[in-house]
């Protein structure tokens, strides 16, 4: 399955959501960093799962860059990248850290003394809007919304794909 067929449900549940009004939360799967009380109706809510985009779609060489799906664990992305001889230049010290989590969440790790974040890396986003429309932001196209979207943990739209610097490894 390619990421644009991957993309497609998301889209539609996402659309189906503005259109009814009805609240929707993201199910990335796995595990959440918010735990429900009880009586919380977070989320029970219609559900837009983001749980297939985990896919590593092309890694450059030359270019040094690699566009990825947000839900790609660093753990997987290092193994990936590290055969060419290049890896990421931010790796969170926890393995299960995912792209995603590190440009939404504010990823900053012991080798962001010399990177910065590993958003600052980060060369172009695909993020899905709130009306279900998908927009491709970089520092050049769109660019206050490209930096909007670290630390935003989701609250501009639904990160889908990013591309990103490697450094020699």
């Amino acid at each position: 399955m390619t990421h644009d067929e991957r993309l497609q449900p998301i889209l539609a549940a996402v659309k189906e959501a503005a259109r009814t009004k009805a609240p929707a939360h993201i199910d990335k799967g796995g595990v959440h960093h918010v735990v429900p009380l009880p009586q919380d109706r977070r989320f029970s809510s219609r559900s837009i799962d983001t749980s297939t985009l985990t896919n590593i779609l092309h890694i450059d060489p030359d270019a040094h860059t690699c566009t990825a799906e947000p839900g790609v664990t660093f753990e997987t992305l290092v193994r990936a990248t590290l055969p060419h001889g290049l890896a990421p230049a931010v790796v969170p010290e926890l393995r299960g850290i995912t792209l995603g989590g590190a440009v939404a969440g504010c990823s900053v790790e012991s080798m962001s003394f010399r990177y910065g974040g590993f958003h600052d890396s980060c060369l172009e986003y695909e993020v899905v809007g709130g009306d279900g429309t998908v927009h491709v932001l970089s520092p050049t196209e769109s660019p206050d919304l490209f930096h909007h979207v670290h630390g935003s943990y989701g609250t501009l739209g639904i990160l889908t794909k990013l591309t990103f610097r490697l450094v020699p490894a």
